[in-house]
């Protein structure tokens, strides 16, 4: 398996990074992973430099000792292919319904370039099965429950490991579930037969917590995007006052995010006649939009360059280094000469999932204000009382037919229930703590249980904009009826008659009463697409693009089909 040329391959190799883009392409677009001659070349040297530890009998934690407080027991250096067994078979206690198959499939490839780097013990042989495990879309069915996100994602690991080693595990293969004994057969790919090291290399690391966050900030940037279009028919709905989003109050602040963010509403409001140019000020939902939303996406932003490092990390434990790459600080005595250059093995905690368990939590809490703020927004244009009597009590589009008619009441009721779901969840996990390992593992980050519930809210995100998608085209539609011959070219107009085009089952405004979930499912299936995002010029994605960042290509689409 070598690197090919074409552009629908990544090559794994120690000098050709792991980035956002390029694990989207692979994860959602099924770019190929092949393997450069330079890390084939690096697998080859470190396996040397283990049998030669082996050979000489060099005590080396998780080679020849046991693991966690076990550490000080001695295993014999022909027990060292068992112990690597012994740990996969052990570790796969995770319980629970399975992770979504994104996730899983985005950590074999993140699992994939950490062990192609040449640090770990990884065997070529068993990186081939790995990568052909990927390629042919085996993805094992792991259970979610499991990961304490120190030391890694052990359990999730390790029930990649026995589905590698062609146990009998379930796995999905290509749409088709079922166990990875007959899937390895199916695909002609040789079974994972852990040697000395590899076990603790494939089970140690934070692949999955990793894959959670990367996938987490592309479904992430698109809720952001589908949000920032919607503000583009709410802003003119409401009748909205300029004067809170011009740029010379942003620049005197000095804040980025909160300058970002007025940039891109006065873009989608401009020209539009329905903004209010005379008036003094509006309700803290409409005028500090800027100042919520601002620190939000200063902290999306800033994420890329964190999570990106976290998916081309080496993150097992222990590790191993050669020459250039042993630092002065490293003690004499613990580097071995074998072959003439200087080799180390070092035991540390690149396992632990702190900084992706801290970014789930921030991510989060931003979220819940960002909830809480479309909520009240939705209230703000069912309550005439505070929107100035430019739309009717629950936006019902006959006012003479309100009591008859409750309109948009209960909708509300719905999208409070959520905003108190998202801002539960916006509760942060990394301040708790129980330790593991008979205390030797004292201090965990839960960050695959961070990152789970960060997609769990950005659902529940996603299902709150539905709801606010058809409060505000109602709420526009009763606006626009006031003013003739609009023109066509203002972004609201735009943005209404593609969501008009999308629920053509009902023309806005509705004047009836029926069931909601009609209205709700066609909102989600317009929010799953890109369309609203490119009605905007995908503002978030051009300001990551600006900013270097070469993130995903706007026309992406993050749905995964399990």
């Amino acid at each position: 398996m070598t690197c090919s040329k074409t552009i629908e391959q990544h090559c794994l190799s120690p000098s050709n990074g792991l980035d956002l883009q390029k694990l989207g392409a692979i994860l959602y677009r099924r770019k190929q992973l092949s393997i450069s001659e330079e890390t084939k070349s690096a697998l080859q040297e470190t396996n040397g430099f283990i049998n030669y530890l082996l050979e000489k009998n060099i005590k080396v934690y998780g080679i020849t000792t046991g693991f966690a407080d076990l550490r000080d027991k001695v295993v014999q250096p022909h027990q060292a292919a068992e112990l690597s067994k012994n740990i996969i078979s052990s570790h796969d206690a995770g319980i629970g319904k399975y992770l979504d198959l994104d996730v899983v499939l985005g950590a074999m490839i993140i699992c994939s370039n950490s062990l192609s780097k040449g640090h770990s013990g990884i065997r070529l042989d068993s990186l081939e099965t790995l990568v052909s495990m990927v390629n042919e879309r085996i993805i094992p069915l792991i259970p979610d429950t499991g990961s304490l996100g120190a030391s890694g994602d052990l359990a999730f690991l390790a029930r990649l490991g026995n589905c590698m080693s062609g146990e009998e595990v379930p796995v999905n293969y290509n749409g088709t579930e079922m166990l990875a004994s007959e899937a390895l057969k199916q695909a002609n790919i040789q079974p994972f037969k852990p040697k000395a090291k590899e076990g603790l290399a494939l089970i140690n690391g934070t692949a999955f917590m990793a894959s959670m966050a990367a996938i987490s900030f592309y479904k992430q940037v698109h809720f952001v995007e589908n949000l920032f279009s919607l503000m583009g028919l709410f802003l003119p709905a409401v009748g909205a006052i300029d004067a809170a989003f011009y740029g010379s109050i942003h620049n005197i602040r000095k804040q980025s995010g909160q300058a970002w963010v007025a940039k891109v509403i006065r873009s989608l409001t401009m020209d539009s006649p329905f903004i209010d140019r005379e008036s003094v000020q509006d309700d803290y939902c409409i005028r500090c939009i800027p100042q919520i939303f601002g620190p939000k996406m200063e902290m999306l932003f800033e994420a890329v360059s964190r999570i990106e490092k976290e998916i081309d990390a080496v993150t097992d434990n222990p590790l191993i280094f050669k020459e250039d790459k042993i630092t002065p600080d490293i003690a004499l005595n613990r580097i071995i000469s074998f072959k003439g250059a200087p080799w180390a093995v070092i035991s540390g905690g690149n396992f632990h999932g702190e900084y992706m368990s801290t970014y789930a939590d921030v991510m989060r809490m931003c979220n819940a204000k960002l909830a809480l703020t479309i909520e009240r927004q939705i209230t703000y244009m069912l309550n005439p009382s505070r929107n100035k009597g430019k739309l009717p009590t629950y936006l019902i589009a006959d006012p003479q037919k309100a009591g008859l008619y409750s309109g948009y009441m209960i909708a509300q009721y719905t999208a409070n229930a959520l905003v108190q779901k998202i801002a539960y969840l916006g509760n942060p996990v990394s301040t708790f703590n129980l330790t593991s390992a008979n205390e030797s593992e004292d201090v965990v980050s839960y960050g695959a249980t961070s990152c789970q519930k960060l997609l769990e809210q950005i659902e529940f995100l996603n299902e709150l904009l539905a709801i606010y998608l058809n409060v505000v085209m109602q709420a526009y539609a009763i606006t626009r009826k006031n003013i003739t011959d609009l023109p066509s070219h203002i972004f609201s107009e735009k943005l209404f008659s593609l969501i008009q085009n999308g629920m053509d089952l009902y023309q806005f405004p509705i004047d009836r009463e029926e069931i909601f979930h009609k209205r709700y499912d066609l909102a989600l299936k317009l929010l799953s697409d890109t369309e609203i995002r490119k009605c905007a010029d995908f503002p978030v994605v051009k300001q990551l693009n600006s900013e270097g960042k070469k993130f995903l290509s706007s026309e992406f689409n993050f749905i995964y089909k399990n």
